[in-house]
Parts: C-alpha cells; structure tokens; sequence
C-alpha cells in the first residue's frame, strides 16, 4: 500500500512543479510588464487606479505562493499537523477563489486540474507520514 501512495504523491509533485514554475514565471513577468505599462492591452476600465495595483500585486502574491508551495519539499509542509493545516488551508483558500470566478463549467474543470496536484501531494505525504513512513522530498 505505501508503494503506490509514494509513486503517485511523487507523480502530483512533479506535476504541480511543472505546472506552477511555468505559470508563475509567465504570470509574473507579464503581471510586471503590465504595471510599468503606459495603456493596457485588456482596456480594464480601473487601469491604473491604485485597485488595479493591488489587484495585480495580490495576484503575483497568490502565483508566487503557489510555486512556492509547489517546489518546497513536502516534509517541510506536513512535518506537523499544524503546517499541514495551514498549506492546505492556503492551497484550497486559493482554489475556492479561483473557482469562484469561472461561470463556465469547463474552466472550472480546468482550473481542477491545476490545483488537484498540490493537493493530492500534500495529502498523501501526510498520510504516508502519520503512517510512520519517513518523507524525503515527497
């Protein structure tokens, strides 16, 4: 039984990397571009407005936390039940925001799709450590 909860916590692990370094790095890049910009390709209509600001700062926060998130080895997330609770808290806070935007059901499939690995390896690390197993990266 610890063998494929090792493997697949080690496939969502590499999953999750894959698909939040990418992410951030595109995301943040453009978010920055975006700020330092004298027009906005979107047209938002509160471009440049201190919200807009904050706006994109809390979205480079939120990709940024995620990526971290993605790359810190996982027996520093679950060594406790309390870190454990407060990743989890963080990854699925963040997943219920962004579920709360898309109207349409297939972004939201989507979406699922992106935070499900973060999840799924968070998850399983902890039950292979409260199982008494020792967690190396993953």
């Amino acid at each position: 039984m610890r063998e494929p909860l090792k493997a697949f916590a080690w496939i969502c692990k590499i999953a999750a990397v894959v698909i939040w370094l990418p992410v951030s790095c595109i995301t943040i890049r453009w978010d920055i571009h975006d700020l330092s910009a004298p027009s906005h390709w979107r047209e938002s209509e509160n471009w440049g407005t201190p919200a807009y600001v904050h706006s994109i700062h809390l979205e480079i926060a939120i990709i940024a936390m995620l990526a971290l998130m993605s790359v810190l080895p996982n027996r520093w997330l679950v060594f406790s039940r309390f870190v454990f609770a407060v990743s989890l808290l963080v990854v699925v806070l963040i997943a219920i925001c962004e579920f709360g935007r898309p109207p349409d059901w297939i972004i939201s499939s989507l979406e699922l799709l992106v935070f499900a690995p973060l999840l799924l390896s968070l998850i399983l690390s902890f039950v292979r450590q409260r199982k008494g197993e020792k967690i190396g990266y993953i």
